[in-house]
């Protein structure tokens, strides 16, 4: 499998600094190195495939991202994709992240987009009926 190339618009890119691998938009704030998460300054606690899965989803907000990427980052490119078993987990993300208006879309049989909350995105290029 080809490696994915990602392009993010400018308003993404200034919210990701790869100096310290921190993605952060002003209310959602993920440092990746150090599996912290917060929400409008509140600390989320998650497992550590949740984070991963949250932290692959966040390197490319509103964009979608395939299950076999999510799969792979978070387990291993050499287990076989279980997409029941991911959809446990996005179950569970999104429970975590619906109190904050942050939620996570799915494009059955594709894969899972990250969506800012749209007062905290700025040109957001999926809405709420999109996927």
């Amino acid at each position: 499998m080809e490696p994915m190339s990602v392009e993010m618009n400018p308003s993404q890119a200034a919210n990701v600094t790869s100096d310290s691998d921190v993605y952060d938009d002003g209310f959602l704030r993920i440092e990746h190195n150090w599996y912290y998460v917060s929400c409008n300054g509140t600390s989320l606690f998650l497992p550590r495939k949740e984070f991963l899965i949250l932290s692959r989803l966040a390197r490319n907000v509103d964009r979608v991202v395939p299950t076999q990427v999510l799969w792979e980052y978070a387990w291993s490119k050499l287990e076989p994709c279980n997409a029941a078993t991911l959809r446990v987990y996005i179950h569970h993300l999104r429970q975590k992240l619906q109190p904050f208006g942050i939620s996570i879309k799915s494009l059955i049989s594709v894969g899972y987009c990250l969506c800012a909350p749209m007062n905290h995105s700025e040109g957001s290029s999926i809405t709420q009926g999109s996927l």
